[in-house]
Parts: structure tokens; sequence; C-alpha cells
């Protein structure tokens, strides 16, 4: 199963080294959500992750830097999404330059999961899933309806939103193709702590990490 971090969309003291721990601890994907970030911005944050692990990194902004750096993927919001030329052209770039560029997406509410897109994405966010006070599924999404949708959308869906260390099994056995975290971690007075105890839940669970 897909494990992946969303950063804050505000920077936190010593960041950039909790996430090189979390790296170096096993995660394979972190988004830089930084929507008022500047382009130099994020490109200070990047250069502040050692190179070895800029091939773990989606960007949500700023899509032009992917081609400076080498970098995993990139996250498309609606405007990204949008046939303006300035999109469309870094798109095409960052086709024509990396053979496995990832691509992602994310949905809000389960019936938009059986839209029929313009693009490939490797995989689809979709959330807020649970409940932060119950960790149970959040309301608008049911047991049933998300068993069709996993089982015929033909999309890799990955939970966000009120995930926790409580609901990797759910998410699991639910058949999500992955689960992203976001509050768990950087509310926690100890973010890497909380990320530990992620890893040892998946592992105890005897779920693949990827």
């Amino acid at each position: 199963m897909k494990l992946i971090v969303i950063t804050p969309s505000k920077d936190m003291p010593l960041e950039q080294d909790i996430v090189v721990k979390m790296f170096e601890n096993g995660l394979n994907t972190l988004h830089i959500r930084k929507s008022k970030h500047t382009t130099l911005q994020i490109q200070d944050y990047i250069n502040s992750i050692p190179k070895h692990f800029h091939n773990r990194i989606v960007l949500h902004s700023h899509h032009k830097l992917a081609l400076k750096f080498n970098l995993k993927g990139i996250h498309l919001g609606s405007i990204h999404l949008s046939n303006h030329w300035e999109y469309w052209l870094v798109r095409l770039r960052l086709k024509l330059k990396y053979t496995n560029f990832h691509k992602s997406r994310s949905y809000s509410r389960i019936q938009q999961v059986y839209l029929t897109e313009n693009h490939d994405f490797n995989y689809c966010l979709i959330g807020t899933m649970y409940n932060n006070l119950t960790g149970k599924l959040f309301s608008g999404f049911y047991e049933e309806s998300l068993l069709a949708a996993i089982k015929s959308c033909g999309k890799n869906l990955v939970a966000k939103g009120g995930t926790s260390e409580k609901n990797i099994e759910t998410t699991h056995q639910l058949g999500f193709h992955g689960i992203a975290f976001n509050s768990y971690i950087w509310k926690a007075t100890d973010p890497l702590g909380n990320f530990i105890k992620i890893i040892k839940k998946m592992k105890e669970l005897g779920i693949e990490i990827n």
C-alpha cells in the first residue's frame, strides 16, 4: 500500500529535518503542498533535502521546478488541468523529459471517481475520508459505495483526511491503493514519532509499504 505524507501548508520549525528523517525511515512519497509559497521558497525547500531523496518528492504547485530537479511527480489541481497553454506546456515538457513521471489529482466526493479523465493518473487522493475525533468514515463516505468504487472505477484511490494510525487497517481492508497523512503527523508534538507509529502499524498488519 502506498504511504504518502503531505506537508503542512505553513512552514514548521525543523520541518525539512523531520522530512529527511521520515525518508530515512521508509517514506517513499512526500507531497509538498505550500500554496502560498513562491517558486524560490519551494526551490529552497527542495534544496534543503539531500538530492538522493528528490525522486520521492511530488509538487502541488510551481511545477516548472520538476523540470529542474529529479522529482517523483506533480499533483494537479483544477487550474493545472485546464487547457491554459502554460500548464499544457509544462505537462508536455515533463512527459518528454521523464518517462516514469508520476501524476496525481484529488477528489472530494465519491461520485467524482467515476469521471472520465483527459489524463492518466498514477493515483488519486480522495477525502476527507475519516472523522478526526472518531476515526470512522466521514459523512458522505460509506463502506458499500467505497468498496464498489475501488473495485470498478479503474483508478488507484488513496484515502486522505482524518487518517491516523487507528484507521490504517480499515483503509487496507477496503482495498485502497494507499493512505495519505497530514494533520496526524504535523499537529503532533512529535511528528517523527507519529510517523514511526504509522510504519510500525503497517508492518504489524503485514502491509507492504510502497
